[in-house]
């Protein structure tokens, strides 16, 4: 059995498809006759540009505009003027051959766009490397496997996915994705998530231990694949798909629906994001809002800071596909770290300078990040910024004042910024959640962090499997520290919601909807049962349940009263 991360959650059964691009080698040769090799470029980018335009048709059908835009931007390079005008310069006065002129001048544009401190621009040397190979692979005459052409039921097993490796896709055979690289905000994984499928990343050696045409149970949601499974593995697995498909199709009935209990009171379910990237999934998953913009993957995924206009745009692309939409500002510290920032070693991180004890040193990064929301914002309702990691009251005013300096700074500059600003904090400290009447009095929501919160409170950390039993989300006594925040929250007239896993759990999001939070925010794939199961229960029955819980003095009785109300109203 291998294993893996998984990055999309589901079971698939399928034959495996393993997918490698083969290298191309390109020694230069000389061209004798350039007309005719400039005949052989020119075909070349025709075809690639058609089959192109093949997969953009296919992109649009399966998975909307959005993403099949990235195949239009694809075409406009194959056919992009200064490549051609330098490839054909190459041709003509070096007499070199069309595929040794096109990998030069290609390979130098990837250089620059490597190099460039933008985030975006590097983004397309990707990109280009991608049309590279396409436009060499035709002028080589190297086949590879075409995705487009299946006609069983397939895992398909890679390196690593390209955009065109996927958008090509029939959908009616592929069943899930396995790749020997890549994390949660990689192409694949995102692709994987927007069209519904498992996925495993991370699978070491995946290529080289599966064989092609090799049956397999992939089960992405507890990160396994079982290779050759026996007739009652195999019975399970496919019992497991058909549940799996019934559900899904019975929750889309939810999706453009928004979230109310029996008796009306309405519930919002927001989506947790990372980037702009994961606006399609968000919007599939039937979110409304964004509850939790993590503003760090920008950071974590850059080789440099990423600067203002980089920041910029990130930001507005999510503004303008939701509303509200919570941005917290840079969450680094702990088990995250930026490869460009300095930081000191430390012998306990996660009580260390992170969050906003971090970005309150870091001036000048915090001040940009601001400008940017701000900036970014300018078209919309409001802003709603939300600094990580508050303990104490000064933190916080710290932090605002930042922010007031930063508007006195844009209107010196006459830049235009949203002015209708919104503060928050993440309730992740227990002496936060302790002191949460004083500091409501100073925000306009709390968001309780869940993850981080057990973590402080049981000094336990959640990474470690040694202490793993003391990280306990259904605990009477933390269950009791979130009811006094959101008591002391309503006093002063403050939101509250749950941002952390414990929004995404229906058990635990059951229970937090008794307590009486203002919205959750997880997982998009976790919204739509949430939303269904609150469909069935009126505001009373969960308030009823809180109170219970609310009573007991461990975790598994309260586990079994949730069971027990999940049997009486029909949950599943």
């Amino acid at each position: 059995m291998l294993k893996g991360k998984s990055a999309s959650n589901g079971h698939a059964v399928g034959t495996i498809v393993l997918y490698e691009k083969p290298d191309i080698n390109v020694e230069e040769e000389a061209c004798n006759d350039p007309e005719k090799c400039l005949k052989t470029l020119t075909d070349a980018l025709d075809q690639a540009y058609n089959d192109l335009d093949k997969v953009r048709e296919k992109a649009l059908e399966s998975m909307g505009e959005e993403h099949a835009e990235i195949f239009e931007a694809h075409q406009q390079m194959v056919k992009d003027p200064e490549i051609m005008s330098q490839v054909k310069a190459m041709i003509e006065n070096d007499k070199v051959d069309a595929a040794s002129a096109y990998k030069r001048v290609t390979d130098q544009f990837i250089t620059i766009f490597e190099g460039m401190d933008d985030e975006y621009f590097r983004g397309r040397a990707a990109d280009i490397k991608d049309i590279q190979y396409r436009i060499l692979a035709l002028l080589k005459g190297v086949e590879y496997k075409d995705l487009s052409a299946l006609d069983e039921p397939t895992i398909i097993v890679a390196h690593d996915l390209a955009p065109s490796d996927t958008a090509g896709l029939d959908l009616d055979y592929v069943k899930g994705f396995i790749t020997e690289v890549g994390g949660m905000t990689s192409h694949t994984a995102i692709m994987a998530r927007a069209l519904s499928l498992p996925a495993m990343v991370g699978v070491k050696d995946a290529i080289k231990t599966l064989e092609d045409n090799e049956l397999v149970y992939l089960n992405a949601t507890d990160g396994d694949i079982v290779r050759n499974p026996d007739d009652a593995t195999l019975e399970k697995a496919k019992q497991r798909v058909k549940e799996q498909e019934k559900i899904k199709a019975r929750l889309q009935a939810y999706k453009d629906k928004p979230t109310k209990t029996k008796d009306g009171i309405a519930i919002p379910l927001y989506a947790n994001v990372g980037s702009d990237q994961d606006v399609p999934i968000a919007r599939e998953g039937g979110a409304e809002g964004v509850g939790l913009y993590r503003t760090e993957f920008l950071f974590m995924n850059s080789d440099t800071m990423p600067d203002e206009e980089t920041q910029r745009k990130a930001y507005e692309a999510v503004f303008k596909a939701f509303h509200p939409v919570i941005v917290r500002t840079l969450d680094i510290g702990g088990d995250k770290s930026l490869p460009y920032l300095e930081q000191d070693e430390e012998m306990n991180p996660f009580l260390g300078k992170r969050a906003i004890r971090l970005t309150l040193q870091e001036k000048e990064l915090f001040k940009t990040q601001i400008r940017a929301l701000l900036i970014g914002a300018k078209d919309q309702e409001d802003v709603r910024i939300m600094f990580p990691m508050i303990a104490r009251k000064d933190e916080l005013m710290s932090a605002k004042e930042v922010v007031h300096e930063v508007i006195t700074d844009l209107k010196n500059e006459g830049e235009k910024y949203q002015s209708n600003i919104h503060y928050g904090i993440m309730i992740e400290i227990p002496a936060a959640a302790l002191n949460a009447q004083s500091l409501a009095k100073e925000v306009d929501f709390f968001s309780i962090g869940t993850n981080d919160l057990i973590q402080y409170t049981y000094a336990a950390d959640r990474m470690n499997e040694n202490v793993s039993y003391l990280y306990e989300p259904f605990d009477p006594t933390l269950l009791r520290l979130m009811k006094h925040t959101r008591d002391a929250a309503s006093e002063e007239g403050t939101e509250i919601g749950v941002c952390g896993e414990m929004a995404g759990d229906l058990d635990a999001a059951l229970i937090l909807s008794g307590l009486g939070m203002d919205e959750l925010s997880m997982s998009p794939g976790s919204i739509l049962p949430l939303r269904e199961a609150l469909s069935k229960v009126s505001k009373e029955d969960l308030k009823a349940l809180a109170d219970e819980v609310l009573k007991l003095d461990e975790a598994q009785p309260v586990k079994e009263k949730v069971k027990a109300f999940k049997e009486k109203h029909g949950i599943e």
